[in-house]
């Protein structure tokens, strides 16, 4: 063989190996993704990580956002309480892994809040509010709850509820590169789900992709539940797959791309689900990773219509948590 052959045949062996990392490595995150979800329950004893983001903040916002922008930093907003095993799973396993950890050390600036909390808060503005009232402002429903402030102070992002290590690396990942996490589908399907029409009972809209491992997941942890079953029996459902993008006509009769729909939303992690009461408004949401004790609440709050009583979820939780347990019977948050 010449030797133009040679750099022939090598620049080919190249390409294929070329070929052969980036499928590998496409393989092995798939296969990352869809590892079962391991949660710790709260261990009391187990020291907290303190990371270098962490703020010792005095919680006066407007200096806060300002020190933060002269480092070229953004604060976050991390809403909590205390006994929450996601907020634990979140400060343990997700925020200290190494590529979350210099991701959010590179951009970030976190300030911790108890949503129960009576630590005094200054605004921007120089309104005072304590914890537990800015969480009722902001209409925190979920711990742990992130709220992602711009240079100026204006929420740009918000995160209820948790996300495993992956699916949070990917939402920093398109935070800090600008990039939607929803599928990237331009073409809009000719298909219209309606959901102008009014019912008896709420609707169930669940939002899904073709390629989602937790979509999976929770169908097979969650939705293939007897009593979970039964409560959705309580709603009218529509499924919509984003990655078929079809048209849907919304409550006051406007027709988007479910794709439009889902970012208008805010939606950011999938499946996503969103509640409607029968006369059409949103009531409720669940689009983080839950297991079946939320989501089960999540669908007895809106069909009971408790939320009229009681428009705190967390509370609502907390008072069915204690109805459970007077009756003699065990509660595992993370069921």
């Amino acid at each position: 063989m010449n030797r133009q052959g040679v750099k022939q045949l090598f620049r080919q062996m190249c390409c294929l190996v070329s070929v052969l990392f980036l499928f590998t490595a496409a393989h092995a995150e798939t296969q990352q993704n869809k590892q079962p979800v391991s949660l710790q329950t709260v261990d009391q004893s187990q020291d907290i990580p303190e990371l270098s983001w962490y703020l010792d903040s005095f919680l006066e916002l407007a200096d806060d956002v300002a020190e933060a922008s002269s480092r070229g930093h953004r604060i976050v907003l991390y809403f909590h309480q205390e006994g929450c095993p996601y907020c634990y799973n979140l400060v343990t396993q997700v925020f200290p892994e190494p590529r979350i950890d210099a991701l959010m050390a590179d951009n970030y600036e976190l300030i911790e809040l108890d949503i129960w909390g009576s630590r005094m808060v200054t605004l921007q503005d120089g309104t005072e509010l304590a914890e537990k009232q800015l969480a009722s402002m902001l209409k925190v429903q979920y711990t742990p709850t992130l709220i992602f402030l711009d240079e100026t102070g204006t929420p740009e992002r918000r995160v209820d509820g948790y996300r495993p290590p992956e699916a949070f690396l990917a939402l920093l990942k398109g935070l800090t590169q600008g990039k939607s996490l929803l599928p990237d589908t331009q073409a809009v399907g000719e298909a219209i789900t309606d959901l102008s029409a009014a019912g008896d009972k709420p609707l169930a809209v669940q939002l899904i992709a073709s390629d989602c491992a937790a979509c999976d997941s929770f169908n097979d942890d969650v939705l293939v539940r007897q009593d979970t079953q039964g409560l959705l029996q309580d709603y009218r459902q529509v499924s919509i797959n984003l990655s078929d993008n079809p048209r849907v006509k919304l409550m006051d009769g406007n027709i988007l791309s479910a794709g439009e729909w889902a970012q208008a939303l805010g939606i950011s992690y999938l499946p996503a689900w969103v509640f409607f009461d029968p006369a059409g408004k949103e009531q409720f949401r669940v689009d983080a990773y839950v297991r079946a004790f939320h989501f089960n609440s999540a669908l007895q709050y809106v069909a009971s219509g408790a939320y009229k009583a009681q428009p705190e979820f967390q509370r609502y939780l907390h008072d069915q948590a204690d109805q459970i347990r007077k009756s003699g019977k065990h509660v595992d948050i993370l069921e």
